[in-house]
């Protein structure tokens, strides 16, 4: 049996990995338009700021792929994959044969489409090969500007403060995380960037990156301004890498639909990670969220189904956590509830800025957020993900007297 893995971040690792110790014999094939051994892209802005070394950002040693009995064809991108005659084309001309497919390709950054993108000075920060070409950037800036308030916009931002430079960060809305936080953690979140030093602008959008002489000089804005840098990075989402898809009925604009299995429309192709439309948890309905746990959850079942275990992913559980300097929040799950009945309790510490916001729906927990205390997130989403009425629990997440460590007083319903 021979399979085939494109994408070797996280889930092609864990799909590759799982694929072995459930077919030992099978031939495993894992290829990768980056030349670099695998790597962890959510420490991208760790070393940014100087928080890691390039080291430290690969997951496995040169060893790795001979260890594990994998055919390694690095810096290869793929150009299209033929299902009918159960081949993956390269860019050298080489067609990979393979009996059963999985899909982990990721995504790539979206950019806006406005003039002077050309110029140097613009970048995102997805890759390694990104981080490398803006590190070499900015040993001559002083001042950057982040378009894009998301997660990796706000770790950006937090790490070229770090690194004493002036840093402007832009958001579309009226606050950062704006899909995912409540008032009163944006609040806490915007007070945590002004104590770093970070300019916010609100309801700011570039519509022209200006320069002088090919090099970046300026943003102009959406509300006439004209916002003076030596750099711009856009932080403002990402897109399925399903370009090599086309002409086959595999994927959408989305990403590419998967069953319980992470199977696809082809029996014997297999989808995992950013390039995929998983089921939400909580809603059944197909949604892209690119986490990179959940990328490594979807790659084992996949992994798995590429040796026929029939293992099942159970959905996805839209998850955030952002670490900056001074400001720790973990938020997961739904924001507000579905139905009239559904109910948010809040818990704010004026003091010390610790809050907790928990939102109820048809007696079940469906969302949380904690703000500077975030050691029982995982217990909160565990509660979230199995979907256990709050009656059926040994003490109330909204008494005071609740305690994480009082859930495991006796088994949770439903527990082994």
């Amino acid at each position: 049996m021979r399979f085939v893995i494109i994408g070797t971040s996280a889930a092609g690792l864990a799909g590759a990995e799982t694929a072995r110790r459930f077919a030992p014999q099978a031939t495993i094939t894992l290829i990768s338009d980056e030349s670099h051994l695998p790597y962890s892209r959510p420490l991208l802005t760790y070393l940014l700021g100087g928080e890691t070394t390039r080291e430290k950002l690969f997951l496995r040693s040169p060893e790795y792929f001979r260890d594990w009995g994998f055919e390694a064809l690095l810096g290869t991108p793929v150009t299209r994959v033929d299902p009918q005659a159960h081949e993956v084309h390269l860019a050298d001309g080489r067609a990979i044969p393979y009996d059963r497919l999985l899909i982990a390709s990721g995504a790539n950054p979206r950019m806006p489409r406005i003039p002077g993108l050309e110029l140097e000075g613009v970048f995102t920060l997805r890759h390694l090969a990104d981080a490398e070409r803006l590190e070499r950037h900015l040993a001559k800036a002083r001042r950057v500007t982040v378009v894009g308030a998301g997660a990796v916009g706000l770790k950006a931002a937090d790490a070229l403060s770090h690194r004493g430079l002036k840093v402007d960060l832009l958001a579309r809305g009226a606050q950062p995380l704006s899909k995912v936080l409540d008032p009163v953690s944006a609040r806490l979140l915007m007070e945590a960037l002004q104590r770093l030093g970070i300019t916010l602008h609100l309801h700011s959008w570039p519509t022209a990156v200006v320069g002088a002489g090919g090099r970046v000089t300026a943003l102009a804005l959406n509300d006439g301004r004209e916002l003076p840098t030596e750099a711009v990075i856009f932080s403002v989402g990402v897109a399925p890498r399903v370009e090599f898809l086309a002409g086959t009925e595999l994927s959408g604009p989305d990403g590419i639909p998967v069953n319980e299995l992470m199977g696809t429309a082809d029996p014997d192709i297999f989808a995992a990670g950013d390039c995929v439309l998983p089921r939400h948890l909580i809603t059944g309905e197909p949604a892209a969220f690119h986490i990179w746990p959940a990328a490594v959850a979807q790659g084992e079942v996949a992994g798995a189904n590429l040796a026929g275990a029939g293992r099942r992913y159970d959905g996805i559980l839209p998850m955030n956590s952002l670490s900056l300097t001074g400001c720790r929040i973990i938020t997961g799950g739904h924001l507000q509830p579905n139905t009239p009945e559904g109910e948010v309790f809040e818990e704010l510490d004026a003091k010390t800025g610790r809050f907790k916001r928990l939102v109820f729906d048809q007696g079940r927990l469906v969302g949380a957020t904690l703000v500077g205390e975030v050691r029982h997130a995982g217990i909160y989403f565990q509660l979230i993900a199995q979907k256990i009425p709050v009656k059926e629990l040994p003490c109330d997440p909204r008494s005071p007297e609740f305690h994480p460590g009082r859930l495991w007083a006796r088994p949770l319903p439903g527990a082994a």
